[in-house]
């Protein structure tokens, strides 16, 4: 009985091991990939090369295609590192000067440079008089950049950046800020975009005075409290001027076309 049983056994766990025994066809996949391994990389190699030279191709093109925009990129950062140099050269630690990029170079006036007063008085579009010894010396810098020849110094770059039959311009453009405070029924302005217009307008009068510069260099904006510094919208620092030092692509006027115009 004993004996018949362990037979019993010995059949029942070679039926269970042979259930687990992978299919031929299994096998034959298996052995299929073993011997073409070598074919599957070599492909694999070669599609990733394939893939990684048009990526080059397209980049190569991106970067032919923003030529212009790189040789912008480069005029600003020049006249960036022109303008902080003159600031330095002068003494002027406390004139903030911002590489923008899009805007050209911002110089501001810090919110803090005298204290307990403001560029502005609440309301007034007057110029305060203890600021004008700084508005004196950003005068003075803007004078030392020479902006009239600026293009004469970066004549590679400017060529790169206009077509023909244009020209690059360099711009003083003045915007003008408010915190979101109301004005009173009484103010002479009507809101804070015309109050922050009417101070980029106070700011471009001076600087075009001192600097001796032909009105067409300059330009303004007032944008009231749309683009405030900081989270909080009544926050003093939102009332600030920005002066930004822009090239501009302009058509080039030509020489008889001014003489048509002055007959």
């Amino acid at each position: 009985m004993s004996l018949l049983l362990l037979r019993q056994i010995k059949n029942n766990s070679n039926q269970t091991f042979e259930s687990f025994q992978p299919e031929n066809n299994t096998v034959n996949e298996l052995e299929f990939f073993k011997r073409n391994r070598l074919w599957l990389m070599t492909y694999i190699a070669l599609f990733t090369s394939l893939l990684a030279f048009f990526v080059l191709m397209i980049s190569m093109v991106e970067l032919e295609g923003s030529t212009p925009k790189r040789n912008y990129q480069k005029l600003v950062h020049q006249l960036y590192k022109e303008t902080s140099f003159v600031a330095k050269q002068q003494g002027l630690p406390w004139l903030k000067i911002e590489n923008t990029l899009t805007k050209g170079i911002k110089i501001s006036l810090p919110s803090d440079l005298i204290q307990n007063s403001a560029l502005f008085a609440s309301a007034r579009a007057k110029i305060n008089p203890r600021y004008l010894p700084y508005l004196q010396s950003i005068a003075e810098v803007i004078n030392a950049l020479n902006i009239k020849d600026i293009t004469h110094r970066h004549q590679k770059l400017i060529k790169g950046i206009a077509p023909n039959g244009s020209q690059v311009k360099f711009i003083i453009r003045i915007e003008g800020h408010t915190d979101s405070s109301p004005l009173a029924k009484t103010a002479r302005f009507k809101n804070n975009v015309e109050l922050s217009t009417f101070r980029a307008y106070a700011m471009m009068d001076w600087l075009r005075i001192h600097t001796g510069l032909p009105r067409s260099y300059f330009s303004i904006a007032g944008y009231g409290s749309f683009h405030p510094l900081t989270n909080n919208s009544l926050d003093s620092k939102n009332r600030r001027i920005e002066i930004y030092l822009t090239p501009r692509i302009a058509p080039l006027i030509k020489q008889d076309s001014v003489q048509q115009v002055r007959k």
